[in-house]
């Protein structure tokens, strides 16, 4: 349900949005770092479902306070909606960083916005403007830069970080829809109890009990991600998605200085160039979107 406070905490809505996106984007970027070391041991699946399980706990103290009135909601079925692209986000998602370089990955992953635009264009019949379309053709040039096609061989793997972007940009959509109706914490209890439960019937047949090192590390991942999706859910709830959502790109330069110290990675000259090529299309994008003042 949209707040319609002026001011939160003393400061303005739209601060408050913009602080919760960067917050939210940092536990992603402390999140998926700790996801290769868990998934090495156990699987991706697993790791997925491990992921949401320790995060069931964190929703106890909500349900309690508001004795169950958070579960309280007409919209179940878009709930359930929204909790299987989550699944399939997190299975592809989850499945990339464990096989290939963190920063590649998130790179790819940044071309969720230019997904949303299309789906905007195509699903809900929105005009845009050549300039957009132009923006557009652009971000996914910087997809070629990254994978150059025909210069070095494509790892089919690379199909996961793009195939999480495309289902992250319906859940995009999704949330903003939700967030019309639904408060912040009733989006993230359902998000959680319900992936944790579809996550959980699919790693079952694969399922290993796993050791104290990534039990304690897929518990960090429970904390980070469901603070991450309360945040997120919040920052869209106080300000429309134009403005904040270009504020997720810190991870980028997040999760490149996690992977050089965790795992001695560094992104090449390719990478750079066309995540750069991407985040300047789909900035450009957005403030062709935004109307001008007055």
């Amino acid at each position: 349900m949209t707040d319609t406070r002026a001011h939160i905490f003393g400061l303005p809505r739209t601060v408050v949005a913009i602080l919760a996106m960067l917050g939210g984007s940092a536990c992603l970027a402390a999140n998926h770092a700790l996801v290769r070391d868990v998934a090495d041991e156990v699987g991706s699946f697993e790791t997925s479902a491990l992921r949401f399980l320790w995060a069931v706990p964190l929703t106890i103290p909500w349900l309690l306070r508001n004795r169950g009135r958070v579960l309280h909601t007409r919209r179940h079925g878009m709930h359930f909606l929204a909790a299987v692209i989550t699944v399939v986000s997190t299975i592809l998602l989850f499945s990339g960083l464990a096989l290939m370089p963190l920063a590649f990955v998130i790179s790819l992953t940044f071309t969720a916005p230019l997904f949303a635009t299309l789906m905007a264009i195509f699903m809900f019949g929105e005009r845009v403007r050549i300039a957009r379309w132009a923006a557009i053709f652009v971000g996914f040039a910087g997809v070629l830069i990254i994978l150059r096609p025909g210069v070095v061989p494509v790892e089919a793997a690379a199909i996961l970080p793009l195939g999480y972007a495309f289902v992250y940009a319906l859940w995009f959509l999704l949330m903003k829809r939700l967030g019309s109706t639904e408060s912040t914490v009733t989006i993230t209890v359902y998000q959680t109890l319900w992936s944790a439960l579809l996550l959980t019937l699919i790693a079952l047949p694969e399922w290993q009990l796993p050791s104290w090192d990534a039990a304690w590390r897929s518990a960090g991942m429970g904390v980070l991600g469901t603070t991450a999706i309360f945040l997120v859910a919040r920052a869209f709830d106080l300000a429309d998605a134009s403005l904040i959502a270009p504020f997720d790109y810190i991870r980028l330069p997040m999760i490149a200085l996690i992977a050089f110290i965790a795992f001695g990675e560094i992104p090449d000259i390719f990478t750079i160039i066309g995540v750069t090529v991407i985040i300047g299309a789909t900035l450009y994008s957005a403030r062709q979107q935004t109307p001008p003042d007055g």
